[in-house]
């Protein structure tokens, strides 16, 4: 038989028999933008990240601010498009766009747009 989760009250934190359980709607960090938000749970050792990123929201107005001298995002991402449209462009001129259902790894040296007319919900780790 198995058992059935209770999910009617959310976890900050449960771990059984080697599993861990987290919910980004009882985020540990949240950072804010002007075209949107990021909220993260750190699971184990990795950070778990949920951007909403409104229309308009790109890497040079909503993130630049938090880099430092960085012209290009400096981190390596694993991410997965849950909604909307993104666009990578990478230092060396390459550019991927990302749409829901695709999984794409991002090196550094890169800079994101926000494509279309809908939020582009993105999950990350």
């Amino acid at each position: 038989m198995r058992s059935v989760p209770d999910r009617s009250r959310p976890a900050r934190e449960k771990t059984v028999a080697g599993i861990i359980r987290k919910s980004l709607e009882s985020p540990e960090t949240v950072m804010e933008f002007v075209h949107g938000r990021a909220v993260a749970v750190q699971v184990g050792d990795e950070t778990v990240w949920r951007s909403e990123l409104t229309i308009g929201w790109s890497w040079d107005e909503d993130l630049k601010p938090w880099a430092g001298d960085a012209t290009s995002c400096p981190y390596t991402h694993r991410e997965y498009v849950v909604a909307g449209r993104v666009r990578y462009l990478m230092t060396d001129g390459t550019e991927e766009h990302g749409v829901p259902g695709d999984f794409l790894v991002i090196l550094p040296g890169h800079r994101a747009w926000t494509e279309g007319d809908e939020t582009c919900v993105l999950i990350d780790w």
